[in-house]
Formats: structure tokens, sequence, C-alpha cells
């Protein structure tokens, strides 16, 4: 046993370096694993990401192809609408220059053949309360016309005695001066005119808005004539009431006016009515009382009735002719307008009527 003991130092130092490269040594197996499946990890989540994003990218892509092309469908149904705006718009505007033109050749010879036929009859009635013979008419032409060329008809205009002449003159005039001459033929043909002119306004109620616009030579003239000889009249009786211009204005206002008397002996007069536009005639929305009363003496109220019949004459012939054109429209079937106008001016009888009340209303204001 001793003899081995030198033998044993040789031995030791071969054993240690083994035990301690063993312990040292790493396990080959968990470095060659770990990092493959993190890169791997990581790859995929980038590649999920770049995925993601391309998903996303393309989904905004779509989403703004959608809303350029909404917004391109737009704006082209947008230029289209103003397009048939616009054609709409020059179709109503070739319509409205259609309505502005003056009186066209037609509805003068229309006019002149209408007064001729309503003057033959009258030359054939012969006179008052004799009774009307058929007859058929002569072969002959009529050589004098009803409706002159404008340039006559301002001679005609001149025939007419105006209330201002008499005004104008030294001597006081007469009671009668004012309406001399209103029976005449100038007169006659003048208020034919003049009714002519509502009852087409009652068709049509840009008529004599396009009448000013166009000056028109055939329709204006008579118009502004017995508009004038209605102010003077208007004058005239302001003259010889005391009116205050809070009463002028009630009777301006509205255009109907009932009386009735009281038991004191005074009358209270009763102001209504829907206001209208004085110059076309149409009616307008105003925030006026319904109603307005005034408490008169007898002699005030019929100054008063006068006046407020002067002033609102045209207006009141206006809706005698929208009367009768209405009557005309529902007895046809969709007739024109130029068919109710001839009926209405052929209508002898309701002309004679309306020229009555006039030169009637011209007497009463004149011999108030």
């Amino acid at each position: 046993m001793n003899a081995l003991t030198p033998c044993d130092p040789p031995h030791k130092p071969l054993l240690l370096p083994y035990r301690r490269q063993s312990l040292t040594k790493p396990p080959p197996l968990t470095r060659s694993q770990t990092p493959p499946r993190v890169e791997r990890d990581d790859r995929e989540q980038r590649e999920r990401e770049k995925k993601e994003q391309k998903e996303r990218e393309q989904k905004e892509k779509e989403q703004r192809e959608r809303e350029k092309k909404e917004k391109d469908q737009k704006e082209r149904e947008l230029r289209e609408r103003e397009k048939r705006d616009k054609e709409r718009e020059r179709e109503k505007e070739k319509e409205r220059e259609k309505k502005l033109q003056p009186p066209t050749q037609e509805r003068v010879e229309r006019r002149s053949a209408g007064a001729e036929r309503g003057r033959t009859k009258e030359d054939k009635r012969g006179g008052v309360g004799e009774k009307k013979v058929e007859r058929p008419p002569r072969a002959r032409p009529v050589k004098v016309k009803a409706e002159p060329p404008p340039k006559k008809r301002k001679k005609w205009l001149k025939e007419v005695p105006s209330s201002s002449d008499s005004d104008s003159s030294p001597d006081p005039p007469s009671e009668d001066e004012p309406v001399r001459g209103m029976n005449s033929r100038a007169m006659r043909e003048m208020f034919r005119s003049y009714v002519e002119m509502l009852v087409s306004t009652a068709l049509d109620p840009d008529m004599i808005q396009a009448l000013e616009d166009t000056n028109d030579e055939l329709y204006l003239p008579p118009m502004r004539k017995i508009d004038s000889i209605l102010n003077e009249q208007k004058r005239r009786l302001l003259r010889r009431v005391n009116m205050s211009s809070q009463h002028q204005e009630y009777l301006h206002m509205y255009p109907q006016i009932t009386a009735d008397p009281l038991d004191s002996g005074a009358v209270r007069v009763h102001l209504g009515g829907e206001g209208y536009n004085r110059k076309t005639l149409n009616r307008v929305k105003r925030s006026i009382p319904k109603q307005q009363d005034l408490k008169l003496s007898t002699e005030a109220c019929r100054m008063y009735s006068l006046y407020h019949s002067l002033h609102h004459y045209k207006y009141h012939t206006f809706l005698h002719c929208k009367k009768e054109t209405d009557s005309i429209e529902q007895a046809a079937e969709d007739p024109g307008q130029e068919e109710v106008v001839q009926q209405c001016m052929a209508n002898q009888s309701w002309l004679e009527t309306l020229f009555n009340s006039f030169v009637e209303l011209l007497t009463l204001s004149t011999k108030a």
C-alpha cells in the first residue's frame, strides 16, 4: 500500500481537467433552439403588421376613391340640374318676352274686326228701344274702321274733353262741362279699348306691367286718359268736401264700402276688403285691420262714396271683367285667351252697361 502512494499525485491532475471541462461547457441544444424561434416570431409579427398596414392603406384608398366618385357624381348631378334649370329659365324668359312684346298685328286685326262687328250691330239697331233686326251684312266693304292706328288714336284722345282743360278757362265751368262729349263715338271707342285691356289683365295678371315695359301705343293712351279724367274728378270732390288726410287714407286703403243709417240721422260707413296693387291690380297681402268704421253725416257719406268709387273705379271694373271671363271659361271647355277676349268684346249689352255706369259716375261726381 505504501508503495503505491507516490503514484497518486500523477493520477489526480488527470481527473480535474475533465471535471472542469464538463462543468463549463454549455448544453448545445439550448443555444441552437432559442434564437430561431424569437426571430421567427419577430418576423411573423412584422409580416402581420405589414399586412395589416397594407390592408388599412388599401381600405383608405378604396374609401378615398368611393368618396371621390360620390363627389364627382354629386357634382355631375348638380351641373345637370343647373343646366336643366337654366334651360327652363330660358324657356320661361322666352315666354315672358312673348308676353312683353307689343300687341301683334293679329291682335290689332282681331280688335278691329270685333269693333267692326259691334259697330255693325249698333247701326242695325237703329234708335233706342227699337227691336233688333238681324240682317245679313252688306256686300260693300266697311270703309270706317273702329280701331284707327295709333296716330289717329292720338287725335281721338284730343277730341275727348279733359276736366283740367275746363279749369284753365277764365269763365266758371258749368255742371255739365266735365262730362261734355263723354257719349261721343271717340269716348266710346276709347272706353272699349280700356275695357279690353282690363279683360286681358283678368286673363293675364302681368298684362299691365308688360304694356308699361313696352310703352304700348294701343292700350296705354286710353287707360291713361281715363285715369286722368277720374283723378281730376277726385280733385274736384276734394275741393268741395272737408276730408281729413286720415279719412282719405282709409278710402284709398279699402276697396269695399257700405253704409248703415243711424237713428241720430248720421251714417256709419264700413270700409273693408283685401288690398291690391294700384298699378297691376293684383291682390297683395297687407297687415291692416280687416275693417274700418267711420261715422259721417248723410252729405259727407255721399261725397265719400263718390270719391271712393272714383278712386277704385279701375279695380271695380277689373273685377267685373274677371267675373265675365270666369263665366265664359266655365261655359266652354278650355277656351283660349283670344277666344275669351273676343266673346267679352262681342257682348254689346255688357259693354253698354259698363259704359253707362262710367258716364253716370262722372255725372254724379260733377254735380255733387
